[in-house]
This record gives structure tokens, sequence and C-alpha cells, in this order.
């Protein structure tokens, strides 16, 4: 299915691999939002996600400010982008909210073009791309990413695993997506006599039983002696 996009708009949205199915009418609604942010000029979100709680709100933002943003500044795809703007720094003008701060060099001067604001709250945490300096001509929010977004993006998505996995949130309730199948027609099973052993043996003829001559009651013709030796027959010398 095809996803109704405004003219004009340069659109991402991406999802993390995950163990439910993503309908179509999800991919719609994220689209609308979006487009409907751009075009609002309320700024671009670039990254959600949902947790079961934030026990300290200012706790997981701390920890985004001073321990996992500076590391990923320093890292090789952030400290190689040499030309153009690029993140710099890091503030927290609020205990739940966190900026990444890119700047530009013109006229050697350092300004700042824009910002990744990153808002925590109860329930998860939300990156939007901020404006810069309105002085230097900064005022409105870029409507193309800026460098090493995409970067930061894709740690903002570890972070998040992280903070589960270091008691910062709790991990969301899983819900069940029905998804529906098409239904298979259910063959006719061929029904099968069901046939005895006995039936199936025809008649069994019953076995004689063996009787001896005692069971028949015919008694000894004659007795027979027994425990006594034959005497032996006579000897010349006697």
């Amino acid at each position: 299915d095809q996803v109704p996009v405004q003219t004009g708009l340069d659109v991402s949205v991406s999802s993390q691999l995950g163990s439910d199915p993503v309908p179509v009418s999800s991919w719609k609604e994220e689209f609308l939002r979006v487009q409907d942010m751009l075009s609002s000029g309320k700024g671009a979100q670039l990254f959600s996600t949902e947790f079961g709680s934030v026990p300290v709100t200012s706790r997981l933002a701390d920890w985004l400010a001073t321990k996992w943003a500076p590391a990923v500044l320093r890292t090789y795809d952030i400290a190689a982008i040499r030309i153009g703007a690029r993140p710099v720094y890091v503030l927290q003008p609020e205990p739940d909210t966190v900026e990444i701060v890119w700047q530009q060099l013109v006229d050697f001067e350092s300004v700042i073009v824009g910002k990744m604001i990153i808002q925590v709250s109860d329930t998860g945490l939300v990156a939007l791309r901020g404006s810069g300096d309105a002085k230097r001509g900064y005022g409105e929010i870029s409507r193309v990413p800026l460098a090493g977004e995409d970067v930061l993006v894709r740690r903002l998505a570890e972070a998040a695993s992280q903070a589960v996995e270091k008691g910062l949130a709790n991990k969301p309730s899983k819900t069940a997506v029905e998804v529906a199948e098409p239904a298979v027609p259910a063959e006719p099973v061929p029904e099968v006599a069901v046939v005895s052993s006995i039936q199936s043996a025809g008649t069994v003829a019953k076995p004689k039983a063996r009787t001896g001559p005692r069971q028949a009651g015919v008694r000894r013709s004659k007795e027979r002696s027994r425990g006594k030796r034959r005497k032996a027959a006579p000897t010349d010398e006697e």
C-alpha cells in the first residue's frame, strides 16, 4: 500500500526490530504525524521510544548528558566531520531535557546552526530537531538532516536499551497483536469402517485340551513294586 506524503518533504521513518508485526495502518499514522509536524514548523521528531515507566526522569537525563552523549561525540563517525556543521557539545537546560548543539564556523566565529533536543518523560523519551541562533540567521528548523544526526539517532536507540539494563527505566509490557490469517478450507476426511480384531480374523478354532490316563480315570493293569531289589541267581558252588 502507498502512504500519502506531502510533495516537497523528504521523510524517512524507521522502525527498530521487535517481536510484534507493524501493520500498514501504523505506518500511515506515523507518516501523517511527521507530515503535520514538518508542515506546521513545530519541529522534526527524530526518535521516540516508550518505557513501562521511568522512576526518576532527571536521573535518566543526567546519564544521557554526562555519560552517553560525550562518549558518542568522541566516536570516529562524529569526529571525522571536518566540513560544515557538526555536533560539538551537550547542554542540560532542564532536569529532564538534554540538548546536543551543532556549530559551524562562519567568518571565523562558531555559530549555533541547530540542536537535537532530547526530552525525558515518565513513560519514554523523544528526540526533536531544534533551531539554531536566530540572530545569525538560523532561527528556523532545518528541513534536511544535520551532519551526524543519523549516527546519534542510532546510538540513542542503543541508549534506550542500555537504560533498561542499568535500571534507569523499566521495560514496557508486551501487548499481543492479532494478525488475521487467511482461512484454509478443511478437506473432507473419508470415513473408515472400524473392524474388530475378531471380525477381521474370522472364526478361531478353540484348541482341545490334552488329557492323560489319570485325567481320563483309567487304572493301571498291574501294581508295580517299588523299593525292592532283585535276588541274585544261585551259583554252582552253593
